[in-house]
């Protein structure tokens, strides 16, 4: 046997040995790479392994305001100062949805960060101090399923605060509720129950401690834990879209004070259910300038303050603060509001709006201590947003509110600020 010989019987015998080997391992699996999933829209990837769609978005926003108030205690605070800081948010948006037999499931979650120096001179002092807070939120989260959708987000009744960064009074509330709606040829049929905390309702009363507060008062009385009511007519054609809506309430109580003593009185908060109804308009104006876009809303409510602004999001309360606090959504009365919005789109990177709004809310509590004034408000706005490249948005944000009460000057004043910010969406 010569040298070639044994090299070639050599190799053999390691392939064969090889071979028998190789049969033992396990064979991998394919891999199940990620599938882009367009039955949902664009951003959409198949979750692998299943049939669930899934996208996830968010943004990181900074921003800072400078103006003046004469609301709150803001100016006697910071005399100096015209500067409302600096803030930052955050926000992780996720969404997971699939086709079944009854229609799409869709789950959504938008979990938001943010500093506590959100300012804009808007809100009252404790928004504008030079706060060091973070606070973690879910501003909204639902599950869906063909026409049923429930969980926490916008309120059936809203209409929107105009194109403005900074809205136009009006109802602006994100509420825990369960929705239905039927929609065909254009037209839309809704119905929600709401949970009318989320809008200020008063809850039930508590009685004083006299250990506690060393005195003999008592407080009876209180709302009954009831939810609203809100059902909507949606329709949409063309450069048309429109909505009226109507809620029942149950978020105002009277307060009736009767003295019982030197030193003790006897509070009674009678529960007083109420009601809204209101309307939006929106028209597309591409014949006039492509982008261009026009929006009009109006609002009526009797015991209902937040279906109209006086109280909530963009509220006239959280201008003045002191003026309502926490109870404005619980103080009975009539109110009403209406504003309008136009936006034009100058280059497909650069837009402006402007927005005009008024409020009014005629209180009719009847005893000491419980709001029985006019109180009316009015705010002008003008928006510039430029997005330099995608994904990447400026705004500048100037906005001028002025408020009068009859029943004191101490409350009456204006408030104006420019508002700055940039914003990196995906």
């Amino acid at each position: 046997m010569n040298f070639k010989t044994l090299l070639l019987g050599s190799a053999a015998a390691m392939i064969v040995a090889g071979g028998a080997q190789a049969a033992d391992l396990t064979v991998a699996e394919p891999v199940d790479y990620v599938k882009v999933c367009d039955a949902f829209g664009t951003g959409f990837f198949y979750s692998p392994g299943t049939d669930t769609c899934i996208k996830v978005g968010g943004y990181v926003k900074f921003g800072t305001s400078f103006g003046d108030t004469d609301f709150g205690y803001y100016n006697n605070t910071y005399p100096g100062s015209s500067w409302s800081n600096f803030y930052t948010e955050a926000s992780i948006q996720l969404t997971a949805s699939s086709v079944t037999e009854f229609g799409n499931l869709t789950g959504f979650l938008d979990f938001r960060a943010q500093t506590g120096n959100t300012g804009g001179f808007s809100q009252s002092l404790t928004q504008v101090v030079n706060s060091a807070t973070n606070s973690a939120y879910v501003d909204s989260a639902y599950l869906e399923l063909g026409p049923l959708k429930a969980g926490r987000f916008t309120s059936l009744y809203d209409f929107g605060r105009g194109y403005t960064d900074t809205g136009a009074f009006g109802s602006d509330s994100t509420t825990d509720h369960i929705q239905l709606t039927y929609a065909v040829n254009g037209f839309g049929l809704a119905v929600s129950i709401e949970d009318q905390r989320d809008r200020g309702a008063a809850g039930a009363a508590a009685p004083y401690d006299p250990i506690v507060y060393g005195v003999n008062d008592t407080i009876t009385g209180g709302q009954d834990n009831v939810p609203d009511i809100v059902a909507a007519v949606t329709y949409a054609s063309g450069i048309f879209s429109a909505k009226i809506a109507g809620a029942y309430v149950n978020s105002a109580v009277n307060q009736v004070i009767t003295q019982t003593g030197p030193n003790a009185y006897n509070y009674d908060y009678q529960a007083k259910s109420g009601w809204a109804i209101g309307g939006g308009l929106e028209i597309a104006l591409d014949n006039f300038s492509a982008g261009d876009k026009f929006f009009v809303s109006a609002s009526y409510g009797d015991n209902a303050n937040s279906y109209t602004g006086i109280a909530g999001g963009t509220s006239v309360a959280g201008l003045t603060g002191a003026l309502f606090g926490s109870t404005a959504g619980a103080i009975p009365g009539t109110s009403w509001s209406a504003l309008a919005s136009y936006k034009h789109v100058w280059t497909p990177q650069v837009w402006s709006a402007i927005s005009g709004g008024y409020a009014e809310f005629d209180g009719d509590g009847n005893s000491v201590g419980w709001y029985d004034g006019n109180v009316e408000a009015w705010r002008a706005v003008f928006s510039t947003g430029y997005t330099p490249v995608k994904g990447l948005d400026l705004m500048l944000d100037a906005v001028y509110s002025d408020v009068s009460d009859d029943s004191s000057t101490v409350y009456d004043g204006n408030a104006w600020a420019v508002n700055l910010w940039m914003k990196r969406s995906w």
